[in-house]
This record gives C-alpha cells, sequence and structure tokens, in this order.
C-alpha cells in the first residue's frame, strides 16, 4: 500500500473530513471549464468622500466554534479564599491568563472526577458565589489512557474584570496529561458569539460582523476578527484567521492551518475596500449587554486606484492583507480596480459547484514542522508566512498580474527513502500555487500505476492520513 508523505489529518470539530482520498475529485477541478466573468473594471461607482453609513449590529451566538485560542493557565498549589465543598477526588486549581492585565485572569477549580469546572466570573477569589460559573463537561473523550479531554460549553465572559465589558459566549477545552505533566491543564477558548449586521454596496448585500479579542486585548474589538462575506452566506459555517498559529497550540495542525486561509473572518483592519468602496471603520459606545445594539459606522475615503488582472479562474474570493486597505473581492472579474500597495499575504478560496480549494502558501517545501506541541512533545506542520516573491504590488500607473485560482492540475512527486519509493501527491493551480481540495471529493482512493518500457512493475492506491 503506498502512502502519501505529507499527512492530511482531519480538522477540528465541525469540518472532519470523511475517509478517501483527494485525486478523483482533483481530476474534476482538471477539468473545470473556463469561466465567463463579466463586468466592466474600469466602471467603479464613485461615492461622495466623508460619506457615512451607520450598520446596526445585534448580538449573535452560533453552534460552531469559529476562533481558537490557547489560554495560559498559572497553577495555584492551595485554597481560595471560598470554595465550595468538593464531591470527590482531586481538584486543580489556578488562573486563566486572559491577556497581561492581572484584572482580567479568571481563578477555576476543577474537579476532574466529577467533571466539573468551577469559575470566579466576578474574580472576587469566592469560587462558591457565582452559579454561571459552575459548567458542567459536556464532550468528553479521551486521547489514551493517561489522557483527560473535558469540553466545558456556553461559558459567559466579558471583559474587563469589572463585568460591565462586552459580553461573549466561549467553550472552554480541557486537555491534561496524567502521567508526563499531572495538573498541568492545557485550556483552549473557542469563541462562540459575535456582532453582525448587513451593509448594502452597489445592490449587493453583505454580512459584516466583529468579533472580540481572546488573547493579547481580551474583550477588545480593536484587536478581534473582521467577518465580511455577502449577506447570502451568512448561514453557512465559517472559522476565523489566526496570524499567529502558536497561539492555538491545542489545535491539530490541519485546524490551524485552516485558520491561517480563511477568507470569510481576518483580524480587524480599520481600512477595508469592498465594492470599489474604500472605507474606515469605527464604532460607537461597546454594548454592555446581548440586548443592546453596535453601530459600526462605514465613513467613504478618496483613494487612487490601480488595475489587477487576475489569471487563474475559478475564484469565489480573494482577500488581500498587508496593503493600505484590506482587499475583499467576491467572483473578482479578470481586471479588477483596487488601491495601490503591496499585498503580502493573500487568501484565495477556489469553488465550482460543490467543489473547493483553498491556496495553501506557506508550507514548506520539506513538509517539516514549525511548531513544537506541547503535550506529546510531537511536531506539528503549521503554515508559515509566504515567500516575499508572492506579494503583488499594485500600482497607480502600471498593471499588476497576479496568477492565482485555476485550472487546478494533479502532480505526484518521486523521492527514495531507501529501499522505499515515497509518492507526494499536490494539486497545482495557476503561477504554481499549491492548493488544498476542502469540499466536493469523492470517496474513491486514488491510485497509481508505475510502468517500464510499457510493462507494469507497481501499482498501489493512495491511503488517507
Amino acid at each position: 500500500m503506498i502512502r502519501t508523505c505529507i499527512a492530511l489529518c482531519r480538522l477540528r470539530r465541525p469540518f472532519r473530513w470523511p475517509g478517501g482520498a483527494l485525486l478523483a475529485a482533483a481530476v474534476l477541478a482538471v477539468i473545470w471549464p473556463s469561466r465567463v466573468l463579466a463586468g466592466d473594471p474600469s466602471a467603479l461607482p464613485v461615492a461622495p468622500v466623508g460619506n457615512v453609513t451607520t450598520v446596526p449590529l445585534e448580538y449573535q451566538e452560533t453552534s460552531f466554534q469559529f476562533l481558537f485560542r490557547n489560554v495560559p493557565v498559572e497553577r495555584r498549589l492551595v485554597p481560595f479564599p471560598q470554595e465550595p465543598a468538593w464531591a470527590h477526588g482531586a481538584v486543580v486549581r489556578g488562573m486563566l491568563k486572559f491577556g497581561g492585565n492581572p484584572s482580567n485572569a479568571i481563578p477555576f477549580v476543577w474537579e476532574g472526577g466529577a467533571k466539573k469546572l468551577h469559575l470566579d466570573l466576578n474574580r472576587n477569589q469566592d469560587l462558591a458565589d457565582d452559579p454561571a460559573g459552575v459548567i458542567p463537561a459536556t464532550a468528553l473523550f479521551s486521547g489514551g489512557p493517561s489522557f483527560v479531554h473535558q469540553m466545558f460549553t456556553n461559558v459567559p465572559l466579558s471583559f474587563p474584570a469589572t463585568s460591565v465589558g462586552t459580553p461573549m459566549l466561549v467553550d472552554l477545552e480541557l486537555g491534561m496529561d496524567l502521567v508526563r505533566r499531572p495538573g498541568e491543564p492545557l485550556f483552549t477558548a473557542c469563541l462562540r458569539s459575535y456582532w453582525q449586521g448587513k451593509v448594502t454596496r452597489e445592490g449587493h448585500n453583505w454580512q459584516v460582523g466583529l468579533m472580540q479579542n481572546l488573547s493579547d486585548q481580551p474583550g477588545s474589538f480593536q484587536r478581534g476578527e473582521l467577518l465580511l462575506r455577502p449577506w447570502e452566506e451568512r448561514n453557512k459555517r465559517f472559522i476565523a484567521s489566526c496570524e499567529v498559529p502558536m497561539d492555538t497550540l491545542a489545535l491539530a495542525w490541519t485546524g490551524k492551518n485552516w485558520m491561517v486561509r480563511a477568507s470569510d473572518a481576518f483580524a480587524f483592519s480599520p481600512k477595508v475596500f469592498f465594492e470599489g468602496h474604500a472605507c474606515q471603520l469605527d464604532w460607537s459606545a461597546e454594548p454592555r449587554g446581548r440586548e443592546e445594539r453596535l453601530a459600526l459606522r462605514l465613513t467613504e475615503q478618496q483613494t487612487a486606484l490601480g488595475e489587477l488582472r487576475i489569471t487563474g479562474s475559478f475564484i469565489q474570493r480573494l482577500v488581500l492583507t498587508g496593503g493600505p486597505y484590506m482587499v475583499v473581492l467576491n467572483q473578482p472579474a479578470a481586471s479588477v480596480k483596487l488601491p495601490p500597495g503591496r499585498y503580502h499575504p493573500y487568501r484565495v478560496w477556489l469553488q465550482q459547484g460543490k467543489a473547493e480549494a483553498y491556496f495553501n502558501y506557506g508550507m514548506p517545501q520539506s513538509g517539516m514542522a514549525n511548531v513544537v506541541e506541547e503535550i506529546t512533545g510531537s511536531q506539528m506542520p503549521v503554515l508559515g508566512p509566504p515567500p516575499p516573491d508572492q506579494a503583488v504590488v499594485v500600482d497607480a500607473g502600471r498593471i499588476a498580474v497576479l496568477a492565482v485560482g485555476g485550472p487546478l492540475t494533479n502532480s505526484v512527486s518521486a523521492a527514495h527513502r531507501g529501499r522505499n519509493l515515497l509518492l507526494s501527491y499536490r494539486l497545482i493551480g495557476a503561477g504554481g500555487g499549491e492548493y488544498w481540495l476542502e469540499a466536493g471529493r469523492d470517496r474513491k482512493p486514488p491510485q497509481v500505476t508505475i510502468r517500464q518500457t510499457g510493462k507494469r512493475i507497481g501499482s498501489g492506491q493512495f491511503e488517507f492520513g
């Protein structure tokens, strides 16, 4: 049985992949016909400079987790001043360290045997006066005989510690190796709430949302994430990007890579360009309860425009970062106008029918890891920064060219390792970039046949994994 030498692990819930391999679906990608793109890129709207659009945002909870942050833990070896009577078994005490401000830390006691987590939500060192802070474990599984995993859902949080900050809802995942690192839990906060509204540009409705920071400045919208996508996609699951994959240690490397490639939600930028409009984003007073609204303001800005020609096809969304504006292009034409600047990196989402693929920038060619996983010590390959030569420079005085997208081509490379022949599967798009086929795959495993002077000397199937 022949195996691919790059492991394709399952994504974190809810993105679990079925068994099977990629080649058959990728063949469908190769034979996609060219898409007919309409629209005159020079016919851009002219909006009054300084025109302000106010968008009311409402509190929204999801059934899925979309932003993940590792939460550092500071152990406590003595009881807190006030604690309830514990049911049975050993307990683990400590502080969940959200950011560098000590007042944002949340005292906790974990009853492993009783499958309960006690949080001091009002931060008064009393673990007995927070009824909402007693969270039962609702999802349990074991990663091995010595590894404990528990999930605590629907945890209400607010920052700053005065409890007058904008509320948010998270799940807390706990993992602990009882043999190698007893008493040292690893917590991951999984965000499940954000604030959303609808904005209309050039006759098209867009979903816009703000989600709060969970790491260095918890509770802050300014350091949080921005959701921007067509309104008709508002009920579709999404994942928020993560520019620092090391901040999500409890996730498998595929989940981290998925976040780096996210094209729906990304690190908040106060300057955004979409539907031909350059906008400055800000908001009024932040809400102090779920029933309040957040008023997001989009102020039109005047900017020069340069031309970008896109040579690939099947692009559903192209997000350009690193420039003067965060540029979000939905189903872009072959030629678009956007603010001049150096954009690096960029995210590309391809779609044709039910098949979807993502630009897989930054993966080391060797497939080696660049992050050490805390629990097992194993190495996890995580996308690094894309090379500088992948940057695209848009200039007002000349035409820039970006080669991304389809059609996608199957590619298999071979290498020797002793007496073994290792075959690696890659999906290559326009401009030579590598893509990750995420949806629309069938379950038929790819096959390989090796011939010498027309005679078959070996054959086999790639395995998923």
